[in-house]
């Protein structure tokens, strides 16, 4: 028998308040939590052992960071396009330059699938124009186009058995979910919609039973939905602009969520680009590594 979900109150890990805080990656090696502030150009982390935060400075706007397979060096998503990254010595070194005739595009977010392959989207940064598309990237770098048409990609998500892919709209509201065959996609429908009075469809993880977790942009909310596209649950937190989540912790039953300060009074909106926690009595999977 499935056991009931259980949460606790949100609570506030970091209450630095971040421009465009996206990105979190679960380390479990060093038992660590990653993120970026991608408006700000930094790189955070979060020591579950020490308790301690440390922040890098980065030269590149960077949307995303993922580990690599049987190295010290991470995936990243810049402003040029997929890069190695060198934690220790934060040196980025381009090796796919992507949309470089789309100069209002950048990256915004990634997930790598049980194969290795990279699954990321572009975006406008304006936030205007349906010039984003959504890649795979195989470990050899080859490059291939999935969908387009988009102004804002989110996600993705893909379930552990690696036979479906969730991917977002954000300005459609929509969550879209396709069956997935290693780098084929297939049966394109609408998953989950949000009212169009509600915020915006943005980051989203899964648990280990295919429950998506999804963040809302100006909802003040993370909603966790059934494999069937229902309602289960909402969580809601003291700032509107919740960005992204993702389990992590010892146990990997603690779900950490990000935010954003652009555009906000943070007199008025204290918590805005804070990083939360949530305890939980489910529990996810780190990262697969890329290659």
């Amino acid at each position: 028998m499935v056991e009931k979900l259980k949460t606790g109150k949100p609570e506030i890990i970091y209450p630095k308040n971040s421009i465009l805080g996206e990105g979190p990656i679960w380390m479990p090696d060093t038992k660590s939590l990653i993120w970026l502030d991608i408006k700000g150009k930094s790189l955070n982390t979060f020591s579950y052992i020490t308790k301690n935060f440390k922040e890098i400075n980065l030269v590149k706007t960077t949307t995303w960071i993922l580990p690599i397979l049987n190295s010290n060096l991470f995936l990243v998503g810049t402003e040029d396009g997929v890069e190695e990254y060198n934690y220790k010595e934060n040196k980025f070194e381009l090796k796919l330059q992507i949309e470089g005739d789309l100069p209002n595009n950048r990256l915004n977010d990634a997930k790598i699938d049980q194969n290795g392959n990279l699954w990321f989207g572009t975006m406008d940064d304006t936030e205007k124009e349906e010039s984003g598309t959504f890649y795979c990237l195989k470990s050899n770098y080859e490059l291939i186009k999935i969908d387009d048409s988009y102004t804002v990609t989110n996600g993705p998500a893909i379930t552990y058995d690696d036979k479906k892919l969730y991917h977002v709209s954000s300005l459609q509201k929509k969550v879209f979910s396709y069956d997935k065959n290693n780098t084929k996609l297939s049966n394109k429908r609408i998953f989950f919609e949000l009212d169009q009075n509600d915020g915006y469809p943005d980051g989203l993880t899964l648990d280990n039973e295919n429950f998506l977790w999804l963040a809302v942009w100006g909802g003040s909310k993370v909603v966790r939905i059934s494999p069937y596209g229902e309602v289960d649950k909402i969580i809601t937190f003291p700032t509107s602009q919740i960005t992204s989540c993702v389990f992590g912790g010892p146990e990997m039953n603690i779900l950490f969520v990000t935010s954003a300060a652009v555009g906000k009074n943070i007199s008025e909106d204290v918590h805005a680009g804070n990083l939360f926690s949530v305890e939980t009595n489910k529990k996810g999977t780190p990262s697969p590594h890329f290659g």
